[in-house]
């Protein structure tokens, strides 16, 4: 095998490594609420969430530059808890997992050597943390709409799995959603109300019926 072909090899690796922890890495929510076998991993929890991406992409009519970049950031959204694992907002406040999380990502660049691909990873990853535009709002929508589609799959597939043990996921969205609601009803109530905004509201009214 040529230098540069080892080189190549060794650049995929790096670049994977990662994905495949999260594919043996098993969402700890439902490790711990629900105690039930063949839990979902933070990968499945990707992969559906690119499913999610392809359904709205067709719906809304997103360009093909916005989809591909929709995904990229759900490809991303997790990487760092292929260093630190899936930490709950139970056992860790916001600030404090952020940082943790920040640094695991920096560690996962440092062991990245392509410039472009640690380039654009970096500015997807801060684009979504900084959840300022429509992309990161919508990825940040996604990720909660694919927790409640999959709680309600648990309820209607598993046997014996009781509706009150699938309550605290439908719960920890329902108050996200109401403590947005001031701020998303003055952009609805605007008129200069944008497509992407009636969009993101839209999504919101299907996790807030999710979550009965």
């Amino acid at each position: 095998m040529s230098v540069n072909l080892k080189t190549q090899v060794r650049d995929l690796k790096e670049f994977t490594l990662p994905y495949y922890k999260l594919k043996e890495l098993l969402r700890t929510g439902w490790v711990e609420k629900l105690a039930i076998e063949n839990t979902e991993s933070v990968a499945s929890h990707t992969l559906l969430m690119i499913v999610i991406v392809m359904f709205l992409s067709t719906k809304y009519s997103f360009s093909c530059e916005r989809k591909l970049k929709l995904i990229q950031m759900v490809l991303i959204h997790d990487l760092a808890e292929s260093v630190v694992g899936d930490i709950t907002p139970e056992s860790m406040n916001a600030i404090r997992k952020k940082q943790i999380e920040d640094n695991a990502f920096k560690l996962i660049l440092k062991k990245l050597s392509h410039d472009k691909i640690k380039k654009e990873i970096s500015d997807i990853w801060k684009e979504y943390n900084e959840n300022q535009t429509f992309d990161s709002k919508l990825i940040h929508l996604i990720d909660k709409l694919e927790m409640l589609l999959q709680s309600d799959f648990y309820y209607e597939h598993r046997k014996n799995l009781r509706r009150s043990q699938i309550a605290p996921f439908k719960k920890s969205v329902w108050l996200f959603i109401q403590e947005n609601k001031h701020n998303l009803h003055e952009q609805i109530n605007s008129k200069t109300i944008s497509s992407e905004n009636k969009e993101l509201y839209e999504i919101k009214e299907i996790l807030a019926y999710l979550c009965k």
